[in-house]
């Protein structure tokens, strides 16, 4: 019997569970502009096929893109053609400018004004704007204004934390910087009973049997990182049901983990101050008592702690693994504590129209 569990690519409906309040929040438009903010395999590409799979809305990758202009436009064109079959009120490409992507932005708006809709636009890779600044930060002031003056597009970013850099990049003369405008949410892990869906297949045609105590044991260990469940129910499927991990079964998936780079990329944009948090749990250490809470929070909210009791956990058991054997903690963080800082606390673009 075939493993139904998906550890590469993007997961789509049915096999997508979970973040049902936050793409209700996003669907509903009240807000105009998202940041979308996740680890690495957290499920930020899933997320937006999710929202993409239900809405009318134009996918683009921006780091596939490499930063330029012109790639984006011939990605909007391609994603048109690609949705006018179900939305045929979206203009043909050839109706759009072609060489500049900010009189783009502002004539789609017109079109799906004009015909009484709302469209998404859904970033992923978002890291990708920083090369889009390149030598010119105004481009990201021109990004963030047109964005504003666009009442009928939704614009939803996802990155990881690397993102955070452009507010120092675009945080010139005075300007506001860019993400100053975005609703800020975390994508973290799934709650016990998304978990559980998951791990038995609720959606599937045939589901996977695992008791309780089994479900819990798996959601502790992984803090209910949907990818970490998805290797784990990979490994542990037999037959039809899940089988308890033991320690090879936890090394193996280590050895993944590590061989795929997720942690490392991640703490390479973990801020000095929260590595300090991080170094002190594993050795045994409460979090120092200088820490702005922010940043406990910020860590919480994206699974790299958990809260126990009254004090905090390194977030899942792969992560901590990881940080007693493998962090590099002398490496120079590529992401600056008032970077982080900045965008924390951000106000939403007010609505218009």
């Amino acid at each position: 019997m075939t493993s139904p569990y998906i550890v590469s690519g993007p997961v789509t409906s049915p096999d997508f569970y979970g973040q049902g309040e936050l793409l209700a929040e996003m669907a509903a438009g009240r807000q105009r502009a998202f940041y979308i903010l996740g680890p690495r395999q957290i499920g930020k590409t899933s997320l937006l096929h999710q929202l993409d799979s239900q809405l009318p809305a134009l996918f683009l990758d921006v780091q596939w893109a490499a930063g330029r202009l012109p790639e984006l436009i011939g990605q909007t064109g391609w994603e048109l053609n690609r949705k006018r079959a179900r939305f045929p009120w979206l203009p043909a490409p050839e109706a759009l400018p072609d060489d500049d992507l900010f009189a783009l932005l502002r004539t789609l708006n017109d079109h799906v004004q004009a015909a009484g809709q709302t469209l998404r636009l859904l970033v992923d890779e978002a890291e990708g704007l920083l090369a889009l600044a390149g030598d010119d930060p105004s481009t990201l002031h021109r990004l963030r204004g047109t964005i504003q003056n666009c009442p009928a597009l939704r614009v939803v970013l996802a990155a990881a934390k690397t993102l955070s850099e452009v507010n120092r990049v675009s945080a010139i003369g005075g300007l506001s910087p860019f993400l100053s405008g975005f609703t800020l949410r975390y994508l973290g892990g799934l709650n016990w009973d998304e978990a559980a869906d998951l791990l038995r297949q609720r959606q599937a045609s045939v589901p996977v049997r695992a008791d309780d105590e089994l479900v819990s044991h798996l959601f502790n260990l992984t803090n209910g990182h949907p990818f970490l469940l998805q290797l784990l129910g990979e490994r542990l499927f037999d037959r039809g049901s899940l089988r308890p991990p033991d320690e090879d079964d936890l090394i193996a998936i280590g050895d993944t983990l590590e061989r795929l780079g997720i942690f490392s990329t991640d703490f390479a944009y973990l801020t000095d101050v929260e590595r300090r948090v991080l170094h002190a749990l594993v050795e045994g250490k409460p979090v120092p008592a200088d820490v702005d809470p922010a940043f406990l929070h910020g860590l919480t909210q994206l699974g790299y702690l958990r809260r126990k009791g009254d004090s905090y956990a390194v977030g899942n058991a792969f992560f901590a693994r990881w940080l007693r054997q493998c962090a590099p903690w002398g490496e120079k963080s590529r992401v600056s504590d008032e970077s982080t800082l900045v965008f924390i606390n951000q106000e939403p673009f007010v609505r218009s129209g």
